[in-house]
């Protein structure tokens, strides 16, 4: 059966985001986030976390949890731990392993009965009381993973609502954590034109250059070039260039995923 979304729902989805980017940058996702989609998916804890698959290290464990909010410090994880973590088919397959993409739900993979007897939960999560969980890869370089996940100690599993939720809200999630990181650099955010004309300046185009091959006039340019230079503070094109190009990737990636 199809799943529709309620107009509350779809003006909560867009808080969501908005909270985020209006919220102050953290090394994670800004705390808005998570609580709000506490607020939106009824859960007793969200948690975003990045790892190293390399060498098989958490870098970072973002909680939030009835109102409290913590980062857990950085770990290398055991071998048996990680052992563990591998066989665990909601991590194999819902894109911490680098597989791909996704929205997964540990149901997906296990009944009940079935997740006890799973070494990982009976020696991790288990103990921690959770019961169900859903989650929400997000992209990131290779051999790292980054997630969001949802947990409920009680009550009933996450349904294909609240999926549906996840996945509406998957590159704007990514947006914002670009853009928060973005602000914590205190990186200026440029217009996908301005991008295209430093891109070019960096390149060692002239203005002339740079107008025929974006189609537009030198005058143009010049003043592409002037929002740049009141954007970022600085005054020529190389030292403009040398600030931003840094984070040119990101910033395209971001545009991507959000269809600009």
């Amino acid at each position: 059966m199809s799943e529709v979304l309620t107009e509350r729902d779809l003006r909560t989805l867009m808080a969501v985001v908005e909270e985020g980017r209006q919220d102050e940058p953290t090394d994670g996702l800004p705390w808005a986030v998570l609580d709000e989609l506490a607020g939106l998916i009824r859960c007793d804890a969200v948690t975003f976390t990045e790892g190293d698959l390399v060498h098989h290290r958490a870098l970072f464990d973002q909680n939030y949890e009835e109102g409290q909010r913590w980062f857990d410090p950085p770990n290398p994880f055991s071998a048996d731990m990680w052992t563990n973590f591998t066989n665990f088919l909601p991590f194999r397959h819902g894109g911490c392993a680098g597989n791909q993409v996704g929205v997964v739900r540990w149901s997906d993979f296990y009944s009940l009965r079935e997740l006890r007897e799973q070494p990982l939960f009976a020696e991790y999560f288990g103990p921690l009381g959770c019961r169900y969980s859903v989650g929400l890869s997000l992209p990131t370089s290779p051999g790292r993973h980054r997630k969001i996940s949802l947990w409920r100690d009680t009550g009933s599993d996450f349904n294909e609502r609240d999926r549906l939720v996840l996945r509406l809200l998957q590159p704007h999630l990514y947006d914002v954590l670009l853009d928060a990181r973005r602000r914590q650099q205190r990186v200026p955010k440029l217009s996908p034109r301005e991008w295209e004309v430093l891109q070019l300046a960096d390149q060692g185009r002239s203005n002339a250059d740079i107008a025929r091959e974006l189609f537009i006039s030198v005058a143009t340019v010049r003043k592409h070039l002037e929002h740049i230079y009141d954007r970022t503070g600085e005054r020529t094109r190389a030292s403009a260039a040398a600030l931003m190009m840094p984070h040119f990737a990101a910033t395209r990636t971001a545009r991507s995923s959000t269809g600009e």
